[in-house]
């Protein structure tokens, strides 16, 4: 699929790329374009738009009263809600995204990572490239944290680093998770 959204991204046009390429699409092509020429861009090839300043399906909303970002609508468009890792990688987001970084401390390593990348490359492209790797290790991160919550005995009686850590990649393997196969 061919995806369409506004130039320079930041926060929410990086993870929503990385969201569809490891949930929905691995084979997924973005386009990022000044934000009056995305419609003509939709109309002319049929991609779907996305975080694209307001008027399309997948952009920023409210929910229950709480400013949403796209990887919410995104999220919720594609039936992802069950799988708690990505409910947390989503919180983290969300407060990024939508000036809460006061409510969720992880959020300001997102936004640093948002503002220190574009400086080191010379495209969007190239941004996500860069960052993927950030949002793989926070949703690796979630996975297990998540593990270590239900195993928490387990994990105590352990007596090295590497015990755990083989204990924790093997219960991931378990969790709920729709994340692609990335071949």
């Amino acid at each position: 699929m061919l995806w369409v959204t506004r130039e320079y991204v930041h926060v929410d046009r990086v993870a929503c790329p990385w969201l569809i390429r490891r949930f929905i699409d691995n084979r997924a092509q973005f386009i990022f374009l000044p934000k009056e020429q995305i419609p003509e861009f939709v109309k002319k090839t049929g991609a779907v738009p996305f975080d694209t300043g307001g008027g399309v399906e997948l952009d920023h909303h409210k929910c229950d009263g709480e400013d949403h970002c796209t990887f919410d609508a995104i999220v919720e468009k594609h039936g992802l809600k069950e799988d708690e890792a990505l409910q947390r990688v989503r919180r983290v987001v969300r407060a990024a995204d939508t000036n809460g970084l006061d409510k969720e401390p992880r959020a300001w390593a997102l936004e640093v990572v948002a503002t220190g990348v574009p400086l080191l490359v010379n495209s969007d492209q190239e941004v996500l490239e860069r960052e993927f790797p950030v949002y793989d290790a926070l949703y690796a991160f979630f996975q297990q944290e998540i593990v270590r919550e239900k195993y928490k005995a387990d994990i105590e009686k352990m007596k090295t680093r590497g015990e755990t850590r083989s204990f924790i990649k093997g219960k991931i393997r378990g969790l709920k998770s729709k994340m692609l196969d990335q071949a």
